[in-house]
């Protein structure tokens, strides 16, 4: 795992140097470096495979073709070997030379070969070019900058502004779906400047400045003449193999153990196949007004099922605030989901004692985990249903407050988004401002926050999806997952030099996943209903039947106990005023909702508190054009 950066078709030692020194938190271990008069190509390692040997960059046997890369690359044994036997000749024992290799036997195909999470960089003196390359779900990031026939990329966006050409200026329709999603979707950034790859994607860079991008990957979607038994017997045989293949590394793996099922599956499978003794990791809360957050009990009863060397961190909302600058600044762009401190918490806790950890993160996505997902099954169920009383019953749901419990809220997003189009309710359960909303609240224009999702749905139509809900699967994998829960996760954890790995997230899987009819992933009420059949004879039933909770902290609480403490930090007239993007009256209005006991509200405070303490780390270094 790795920090990686260069420069193509100039060079300028003092800058690339300065920029793999920004990237040190991501490779604490050493550094590496390629340059000749017209590339640059750099990175921060931090040792997991191949500790001793593996060192980066790496070329091929007559060094003309050079790759720094990001991640791991779970088969690369068997690749070696497979390409050992078409005549390669191997220096080290390290996943990284598999990548030039696989690139010299398969030319740009090279990615198809490739099991695994990365980002990876090549330069091949050959063909003049410069291939970029992202894994598959876009589990590591990678963003670039092309002008006046120059390209730079790196593993961070702050990377990118160390050089004095680029003036960065705030990309409108970034800002506008941030609050449309709570994230920035690719190939946008927060600046006009910079784009990012996104997931299965492939950049070709051509010494003449020329340059295209591909997609090498898509989910497809085929009939399986499988009966449910069928299924789960397959899923566990994928589950235990992707589990296998993450637990590949020359230093101990850890696990990071919610009382969820995703975890708990993966501790299970990671337990069976570990010859030393596992170390987890959990999180609590120290001040919820309840203990549906909390996760330390249960988690911990699954610790001692499993044996590991359990570990506990207790969490506060003082904690978790106090950190919203920093993990802001590692985050490169605006957040609003609030699990992003709390997994810097988790990360940075873990990091005392472990390089790597294993994650649930995926299962959700791949197996119907969502309440939205239950959510579109009842209104494809009832299509027919008089439109009348959805609304008249909606409308005695607007009645009442916010404040009476959370099932209200919930009751009331329901009805909003139970609306004649399919893909109009999809939208509606994962937008936060509307249109009309952002007109009121933004002092520019930008266009529609809708066309993302448009887009998603019209190219999910080439994967051949047999109903809506194979494209919904399509959209999440290429949408929130990648944009949101990915990049935060790697964001948050490599700030600390810590590997996570998803095993939920293995491409097969995925495939398989992908075709498993959507009646088996929610039955009879039950989310993620043939992933706990496959893993009914090893996990308790208890946690099987355990009510989700998700990976958050208990934000309303926190904000009710704060809320006037962080308006003056973040919200003040003069910060908002002074950036000319945020109509100060309409934050205002939101907030006084909010206090007033609209509490549905909270997700927009708190993601405007987020772009506002973005606002504040950036400013602290960069010169940002605001107008």
């Amino acid at each position: 795992m790795c920090g990686i950066t260069g420069l193509i078709n100039f060079h300028d030692r003092v800058l690339l140097h300065d920029m793999c020194n920004l990237l040190e938190h991501r490779g604490p271990d050493s550094d590496g470096f390629y340059e000749n008069k017209n590339v640059g190509l750099a990175i921060r390692r931090l040792s997991i495979i191949d500790v001793e040997g593996g060192n980066q960059p790496i070329s091929n046997e007559d060094e003309k073709i050079w790759t720094v890369f990001n991640g791991e690359i779970y088969n690369y044994q068997e690749l070696q070997d497979d390409l050992k036997s078409k005549g390669h000749k191997f220096k080290t024992n390290s996943d990284t030379e598999t990548i030039v290799h696989a690139y010299e036997e398969y030319d740009l195909d090279f990615v198809n070969h490739l099991q695994g999470m990365f980002a990876i960089a090549i330069w091949d003196e050959k063909k003049n070019r410069t291939i970029l390359a992202r894994d598959r779900f876009g589990v590591k990031p990678l963003y670039y900058h092309i002008q006046n026939n120059k390209l730079l990329f790196a593993s961070e966006l702050k990377v990118l502004l160390e050089y004095d050409e680029i003036k960065p200026t705030i990309n409108h329709n970034a800002i506008s779906d941030y609050l449309t999603y709570l994230y920035i979707p690719a190939p946008e950034t927060v600046f006009n400047e910079i784009k990012k790859l996104g997931p299965s994607e492939i950049l070709v860079f051509n010494q003449d400045g020329s340059f295209f991008t591909k997609t090498y990957w898509n989910i497809k979607f085929q009939k399986n003449n499988l009966n449910e038994q069928d299924y789960a017997k397959k899923l566990h045989e994928l589950l235990e193999k992707s589990v296998e293949l993450r637990m590949v590394s020359d230093v101990p793996v850890g696990i990071l153990l919610s009382s969820g099922i995703d975890s708990s599956i993966v501790a299970t499978l990671a337990a069976k196949k570990s010859n030393y003794e596992l170390n987890s990791y959990t999180v609590g809360f120290e001040d919820s007004a309840d203990n549906s957050y909390d996760e330390i009990k249960e988690s911990r009863e699954m610790a001692d099922i499993l044996g590991t060397n359990h570990n506990e961190i207790i969490v506060n909302s003082n904690d978790s605030f106090k950190l919203l600058d920093k993990v802001s600044w590692y985050l490169d762009e605006p957040f609003g989901n609030p699990t992003t401190t709390l997994n810097y918490i988790i990360s940075d806790f873990a990091s005392k004692s472990s390089k790597v950890v294993l994650s649930g993160v995926g299962g959700d996505e791949m197996f119907g985990g969502y309440p939205k997902y239950k959510a579109l099954k009842i209104f494809q169920e009832y299509e027919k249903f008089p439109k009348s009383f959805v609304k008249k019953f909606g409308g005695v749901f607007n009645k009442i407050p916010d404040k009476t419990s959370e099932t209200v809220v919930k009751g009331k997003t329901f009805f909003e988004a139970w609306k004649e189009n399919p893909e109009d309710q999809y939208f509606s359960l994962v937008s936060y401002f509307n249109d009309d909303e952002k007109e009121k609240l933004l002092n520019f224009n930008s266009l529609p926050s809708r066309r993302f999702i448009d887009k998603l749905f019209l190219e999910s139509k080439k994967c051949n999806p047999t109903s809506f809900f194979e494209k919904v699967f399509f959209v999440e994998t290429m949408s929130y997952l990648p944009n949101n829960i990915l990049e935060y996760t790697d964001k948050t954890s490599m700030a600390v030099s810590l590997e996570v790995r998803e095993p939920l997230l293995d491409h097969k899987m995925a495939e398989f996943a992908a075709n498993i009819p959507f009646s088996l992933k929610i039955k009879n009420g039950s989310m993620k209903y043939i992933l706990k059949m496959a893993m009914k004879d090893e996990i308790p039933k208890n946690v099987l039947n355990r009510k989700k909770r998700g990976f958050t902290p208990p934000l309303i609480n926190w904000l009710n106990n704060s809320l006037s403490d962080l308006e003056s930090k973040y919200l003040s007239q003069k910060q908002i005023k002074e950036k000319k993007l945020i109509n100060y009256e309409y934050v205002k209005k939101i907030s006084e909702d909010y206090k007033n006991g609209k509490t549905s509200n909270y997700v927009k405070i708190w993601s405007l508190i987020c772009l506002e303490s973005w606002f504040e780390s950036v400013f602290k270094k960069y010169k940002i054009n605001m107008d």
